[in-house]
């Protein structure tokens, strides 16, 4: 089931109907929105042998694709040790390309997080890209364009996959049969993105930090003082994840600035952040801000954890 792609269906249809097909795509958004989903109906939109840009279903090539079977549906993996791609990873793409299609007029290559390429990477697969055969076709994702070179950019139609509605995410969990309640508590966390919210319902392990900043960020609602200091105070014993936290506890922050100004919300715990920017003054938030992002620099530094939280406490509360 796709939510909120209809555009990125409509512009995939229209191509394949009129047998116009763009050569590179890149599906932008961040993680958990279903990119990877889309790419997968996308190929199928293009590789159904009734050509209509609306996927079948019942022909081989639809039926290869639901099993991932499919020879010309080629998923390329990143094998650098920080999960990029290395130049070497792409070369044997460049080879691979002038091999035709072994079951149709097309050939799919899928590069999923294709803005974690090192330059060098990026270079080789622009070789091709700007000027592939004509059965090659590039399905790439990525979480920020902001890296990706601009050559490449330019030489493929950028797909912006938006976030479903709450009520798309929360039809969708349902459908996992998640019950409403669990359901609704990772929607207050991550809104309608149904990829996270199902790593935090299904993972332990996810909901560490999104209760951490949770935690604090109803403290600063309430304006709880002794609740923020005991919150924050917990943190002290594992430095590392107290980073996370104030790392996460900013973009949280930067959302309920956002809210008032009418942006977008990214962060996790968006629910709350939107009702902070309800209670705090502008200008108190991005002191708060501030405020966080200098413990942040200070336990970096490796000042000690407990008083710098103690003393982010006092600043908080006063800002409160």
């Amino acid at each position: 089931m796709l939510y909120s792609k209809d555009t990125a269906v409509t512009v995939i249809r229209r191509m394949t109907e009129r047998d116009r097909l763009c050569h590179a795509f890149i599906l932008c958004g961040e993680k958990g929105v279903g990119k990877k989903t889309f790419a997968k109906y996308m190929a199928a939109q293009i590789l159904c042998e009734r050509g209509t840009g609306v996927p079948c279903g019942e022909c081989k090539a639809c039926r290869m694709l639901k099993n991932n079977a499919h020879p010309d549906f080629i998923t390329v993996e990143a094998k650098g040790k920080s999960g990029n791609y290395l130049a070497d990873n792409l070369r044997a793409v460049v080879s691979d390309a002038s091999v035709a299609p072994n079951e149709g007029r097309r050939k799919i290559y899928f590069l999923p997080r294709v803005d974690k390429a090192l330059p060098a990477a990026q270079n080789v697969l622009l070789k091709i890209v700007e000027e592939p055969p004509e059965h090659v076709c590039f399905i790439m994702t990525a979480e920020s364009k902001d890296r990706i070179l601009p050559t490449v950019l330019s030489r493929a139609i950028v797909l912006n996959i938006p976030e479903p509605s709450e009520e798309e995410c929360l039809e969708a969990l349902l459908s996992e049969g998640i019950p409403k309640a669990d359901a609704e508590r990772a929607i207050s966390v991550f809104g309608g993105n149904i990829g996270r919210c199902l790593e935090y319902l299904g993972d332990e392990s996810a909901k560490k930090l999104p209760d951490a900043v949770g935690e604090i960020m109803d403290c600063l609602i309430s304006g709880d003082e002794y609740a923020l200091l005991k919150s924050l105070s917990s943190l002290e014993k594992d430095r590392e994840f107290c980073l996370e936290v104030l790392a996460a506890l900013k973009s949280a922050l930067c959302d309920s600035v956002a809210k008032k100004l009418g942006g977008k919300l990214h962060s996790v715990c968006r629910k709350k952040a939107e009702k902070l920017s309800e209670t705090v003054r502008r200008s108190s938030l991005q002191q708060m801000y501030d405020d966080v992002s200098q413990t942040e620099a200070k336990i970096s530094g490796n000042a000690s954890p407990l008083l710098c939280l103690s003393d982010l406490c006092g600043r908080l509360a006063v800002n409160r």
